[in-house]
């Protein structure tokens, strides 16, 4: 297959749309369909000026997800890590912070995770990693990994604080693609 010279810009899945709810499938094949479509996932997450995008997000059923927790810092040079069919290995401790997310545009909420995770994921070539991460970091790979299980991070809070932000929620869900008529659209890549 040859790749395309140009990333591209993605379609991203917001609130409602149900490939958010779809629990991901595992990768079977790490060929260059995957490395291009990890290539478009990432440029999909900087041109939305995100930390993290997941592959449902995007529309796909693939358990693929970016992460670059150092792009939101001021002079940060893109360094992107994909993970394909991650694993949280353990977790210890408790971190809480305000979260919001590409496909829950405008809403943020405080969120509790652990503090510190093991995790281990494939890259797009199929050579598996391990890793360690701490606050922030594995905040964002919870909340990513979160996404390939169906989970976004509005699942996660208090009944008051869905509450108070269920106007907003409804207001997205009315503009999403696949939301209650359930015309889906999956791409599913490596099945």
């Amino acid at each position: 297959m040859k790749i395309n010279n140009e990333p591209k810009l993605l379609p991203v899945r917001v609130y409602g749309d149900v490939i958010l709810r779809i629990k991901s499938l595992p990768v079977k094949e790490f060929d260059d369909k995957l490395r291009e479509f990890a290539r478009d996932l990432t440029y999909t997450m900087y041109q939305r000026d995100g930390v993290g995008l997941a592959a449902n997000q995007v529309g796909s059923t693939q358990r693929v997800f970016v992460i670059d927790t150092l792009w939101s810092r001021e002079d940060s040079v893109p360094n992107p890590i994909v993970m394909v069919n991650p694993v949280i290995l353990s977790g210890e401790g408790e971190y809480e912070m305000e979260e919001g997310c590409i496909s829950v545009p405008g809403i943020f909420a405080k969120v509790k995770r652990y503090n510190y995770i093991k995790y281990s994921y494939f890259d797009t070539y199929g050579i598996s990693h391990e890793g360690e991460a701490e606050g922030y970091d594995a905040v964002v790979i919870q909340h990513e990994y979160d996404h390939l299980d169906g989970i976004l991070f509005v699942d996660r809070i208090s009944k008051l604080s869905l509450l108070k932000i269920k106007r907003k929620l409804n207001a997205i869900m009315s503009t999403a693609e696949n939301g209650q008529n359930i015309r889906t659209e999956i791409f599913k890549v490596n099945e």
